[in-house]
């Protein structure tokens, strides 16, 4: 049976009630096209991050110390299903681990080709940097707990405007 891990999210910027128009989008400065996805360099910088807070482990929050686990590989996979949803939360507005199409994060693996038999996600918004998401997600007993998970064997990760998405995995 597939294992699957959901945790919370991080608070929302920007927020407004559901069919309002936020204040960028009034102002005529929201444009529901979706920038270029993340540059190969902030998506190694993240990985670097995560893989550090691995190697040295740490105590999350509300948590047991979590000791020292291997080192997450990079999957173009994972990245592929990450970078679609932040652009899917992007053009529409939200801040969700479900899509506008209703589907969850294991199945936007699944979608993009990744045979998992332990999946999870962790979403952010607003951080500017690839440390400043990473300490974010450190900071939440959750987030932090996927990173330290010693079954996560790979991660991919997407960012679109302020919105990032990490998901992990272990293949089947």
């Amino acid at each position: 049976m597939k294992s699957l891990v959901f945790l919370s999210v991080l608070s929302l910027l920007l927020t407004c009630e559901p069919g309002e128009p936020s204040a960028l989008q009034k102002a005529g400065l929201w444009n529901n096209a979706a920038p270029p996805p993340m540059d190969k360099l902030l998506a190694k910088e993240v990985l670097d991050e995560v893989n550090a807070l691995r190697a040295r482990g740490c105590k999350c929050p509300g948590s047991r110390y979590s000791p020292p686990v291997p080192a997450l590989q990079w999957n173009e996979k994972l990245e592929q299903a990450a970078q679609a949803h932040a652009d899917d939360m992007y053009r529409g507005r939200y801040f969700s681990h479900n899509s506008t199409d209703g589907t969850s994060f294991s199945d936007r693996m699944t979608r993009a080709g990744y045979d998992w038999h332990i999946a999870g996600e962790n979403i952010a918004k607003g951080q500017p940097t690839a440390r400043a998401v990473v300490d974010a997600w450190a900071g939440s007993k959750g987030h932090c707990e996927n990173m330290m998970n010693p079954k996560f064997q790979d991660m991919g990760v997407g960012k679109t405007g302020p919105y990032w998405v990490q998901d992990f995995g272990a293949r089947k």
